[in-house]
């Protein structure tokens, strides 16, 4: 642990939503923060339970009552799965199924069955800050005497919302005159959360806590507020930072514990010839098993050697002959090591190839991976493709596009370079701190 002069060590509590991404982005802030000498606190479910101590966090696991084996995101993905969210459909109708889940309200029924448990932990701990990236804000964490700090972990356009710019989850181009498509799905995501914000207000109204204005279920803290996009991809070319609120580059983890080198099957090959790619669907997308299907049998023809996040499900299906893969790999120590990364878009493997430098195919499948495969191709830093529809041809020569793209390859090497000197990060850290000293 790196102590950082003239600082107070605080406690510093994390609760964020059981989705694997939010929980990944939280980490790599609290890896921040424990460098600087804090001790973290992270309030997660049975799921994680194991997984963040080896950070050097404490954890505090917040219990259901109900056994469960479950690895972590696992019911999150498996709902979207039975929904029909992840098949073949436009950002509108995936929005419409989105809607229609009850995963959210669900969430709020959860979220108060266990505050008694999480008052006890705040008692256990006292924090000092607490940093919420959750869709519902615990009133336990919102209306204490101690700040709090909403981290969103998406794309900025579902959390910022601005007439500038288009509809977050709609993946609709920035560039665009007749503004008619943006006005319709306006229409359709400003309701996205009002089932659960009358949910959630009525039990603030119950508990004598204000409610929230701004149709959601967590308000923007009075604080501050981050969020994490590269420099070289945000909007602000297009709207200004709102007041309360940081951007950083990325979120990314450096400490992840399972280490990652070629596999020996690969070492042997002519690296002029033959790259490495790397396929990951994340941990919703991938749960799609025809469609990790159908991607492999197209990479299967791919004279290069393919890297396979194969997903929680990925004991149900195998790779070709110029494939290696296992259900989970260490992303953050497989993205420096390859020449394309094929991507369902989540917010974190953009982020945290964008640090790498490198080339990325975005094959987006619902919610803001619309966004970022679209802010990605418009910003001249990969392709987008439709997973469901792209034919074996296209897809191949996205990847060869991709690597012999030589001003690609040095526009990318910049903006990794100014990523690595930001320090963004280590400033958020620093905000983080006056909030108390």
């Amino acid at each position: 642990m790196v102590e950082c002069p003239h600082i107070i060590s605080l406690t510093i509590m994390f609760a964020p939503v059981e989705g694997v991404g939010h929980v990944n982005a939280c980490i790599g802030l609290a890896e921040v923060l424990l460098s600087r000498g804090h001790k973290i606190v992270f309030v997660v479910n049975e799921s994680y339970a194991g997984k963040l101590a080896p950070f050097g966090f404490v954890e505090e696991i917040v219990t259901s009552g109900e056994a469960t084996n479950e690895k972590p995101g696992e019911n999150i993905a498996k709902q979207r799965l039975e929904s029909g969210l992840l098949s073949a459909e436009t950002s509108y109708k995936s929005m419409q199924i989105n809607m229609s889940l009850p995963f959210f309200e669900g969430k709020t029924d959860t979220m108060r069955a266990n505050e008694p448990q999480l008052k006890a932990i705040v008692a256990k701990h006292r924090p000092d800050v607490y940093i919420i990236d959750h869709f519902i804000g615990s009133p336990t964490l919102i209306h204490s005497t101690k700040p709090w700090v909403f981290l969103f972990s998406g794309n900025p356009l579902f959390i910022i919302n601005d007439e500038r710019t288009p509809p977050g989850c709609s993946g609709y181009p920035t560039n665009v005159c007749d503004r008619n498509e943006w006005q319709e799905f306006w229409k359709l995501s400003k309701n996205m959360f009002k089932k659960l914000s009358v949910k959630y207000n009525e039990w603030m109204k119950e508990e004598g806590f204000p409610v929230t204005t701004n149709d959601r279920a967590i308000p923007d803290s009075p604080y501050l507020n981050i969020y994490g996009y590269p420099e070289e991809l945000d909007y602000l070319d297009l709207r200004p930072l709102p007041e309360k609120w940081l951007r950083v580059d990325t979120f990314m983890r450096r400490g992840e514990k399972q280490e990652f080198e070629i596999p020996d099957k690969f070492r042997d090959r002519d690296v002029e010839k033959s790259k490495l790619i790397y396929l990951s669907l994340g941990s919703m997308g991938s749960v799609n098993v025809d469609l990790m299907k159908r991607l492999v049998s197209i990479l299967s023809k791919s004279q290069h050697k393919i890297i396979v996040s194969k997903g929680l499900l990925g004991d149900t299906y195998e790779l070709a002959d110029n494939m290696w893969g296992e259900n989970s790999v260490p992303q953050t120590k497989v993205l420096p090591l390859v020449d394309v990364v094929i991507t369902h878009g989540g917010n974190n493997t953009i982020t945290e190839t964008f640090s790498c430098g490198k080339p990325m195919i975005i094959m987006p499948l619902f919610s803001d991976q619309y966004d970022n495969a679209q802010r990605v191709m418009e910003k001249g830093f990969g392709i987008r493709l439709n997973p469901h529809t792209v034919s074996e041809q296209e897809l191949l020569n996205s990847i060869e596009k991709l690597l012999n793209d030589k001003e690609l390859k040095h526009k990318l090497s910049v903006a990794s370079k100014r990523m690595l000197n930001s320090h963004s990060l280590q400033i958020v850290a620093q905000e983080i701190e006056n909030l108390i000293q």
